[in-house]
């Protein structure tokens, strides 16, 4: 039967974990042996040490799972480690090895705390991750980009790790759903996306009777941004059309009576221009001025003699048997 992985692990650090405390407790052994302790306080003195180290190591982990600060834990935990390491050195000293001898006693002990540390994290992240709470981890740049660009990479990765302190590594608030469109937003957007000519028309067919100006105030609030000169132009400067649907004649009994169509006036006569001026210009005018005005509002020519006859026919024809009257004295239509 295959072991399971969590097993082989566990037997793993169980190995690694044996192998560190016979190493560095042997070497604290000897040292407490050196100042004649007895054997059992010897033999204490290594539970004192990295027991205590690794006490406290799994009491940190416990305290950031748990959501606590797990910082009096840790340096507890460093304390003891380095007290250790120190009396492995001295060890060193005491049988003469020198570095070497001070590295063969003192990191086991280091290596063992630092597995325990990495095999502990995964669970502190997952229980962070159930309590929303997302750990910093720096960009991956590569090689080539810390290589190429060292600063800008160094900077990124200190704007990121600002910005995490500043949302206390909590990841950000879910966007709220976007809101409903309304009709006119909708109408909106098509227009814009459309050509600004295609969106005049469309705006002046449903709004016929609408001047350039009041297009142009409507096509604004749907954001088409146009001026009236260009509405104009796009419309062919025609003016708005009125349709009017009238009855045919067969059907002239039942349809609404219209107004009767009111045809063009006749022309005016030249006798009548010639009376119509002499009531404009009043009593004093002359002849002459008859004659001008009659041409240049009538466009008909005539002179002083037909005039003088054409007011006294219609003085005979009104029944004035006054002396006084246009042409007659010094005064009229001399």
């Amino acid at each position: 039967m295959k072991p399971s992985p969590a097993f082989a692990w566990r037997a793993a650090l169980t190995v690694v974990s044996g192998a560190a405390v016979a190493t560095t407790g042997w070497s604290l052994y000897e040292v407490a042996r050196h100042y004649q302790a007895p054997q059992p306080v010897a033999g204490a003195a290594v539970a004192v040490f990295d027991g205590a180290a690794y006490a406290c190591l799994h009491l940190a982990s416990e305290a950031s799972a748990a959501g606590r600060s797990a910082a009096g834990a840790r340096l507890a935990t460093l304390a003891m480690a380095a007290v250790s390491v120190y009396l492995n050195r001295f060890h060193a000293d005491l049988v003469g090895g020198g570095l070497a001898a001070a590295l063969l006693f003192a990191v086991p002990t280091v290596a063992l705390l630092v597995v325990s540390e990495l095999a502990w994290a995964g669970p502190r992240a997952a229980a962070r991750a159930v309590r929303g709470e997302a750990p910093y981890r720096p960009p991956v740049f590569g090689g080539w980009g810390w290589l190429l660009a060292p600063r800008l990479a160094g900077s990124t990765v200190r704007a990121r790790a600002i910005a995490h302190i500043e949302t206390a590594g909590r990841p950000p608030a879910a966007t709220p759903p976007p809101a409903k469109r309304t009709p006119h937003a909708a109408v909106s957007e098509e227009l814009a996306a459309m050509d600004t000519d295609d969106a005049i028309r469309i705006v002046h067919a449903a709004h016929p009777d609408a001047p350039p100006a009041e297009l142009v105030v409507l096509l604004h609030a749907y954001g088409v941004v146009v001026d009236a000169v260009r509405v104009a132009l796009v419309l062919g400067g025609r003016p708005a059309e009125v349709t009017v649907d009238r009855a045919p004649a067969d059907d002239a009994d039942d349809a609404p009576h219209d107004a009767p169509q009111v045809g063009a006036l006749p022309p005016v006569t030249k006798a009548q221009a010639i009376i119509d001026a002499a009531a404009h210009l009043g009593t004093g005018a002359t002849a002459a001025e008859i004659v001008r005005r009659v041409e240049r509002i009538n466009r008909i020519v005539t002179d002083d003699r037909y005039v003088r006859t054409v007011l006294s026919r219609d003085r005979r024809a009104r029944g004035a048997d006054s002396a006084e009257g246009i042409g007659q004295g010094g005064g009229g239509y001399a």
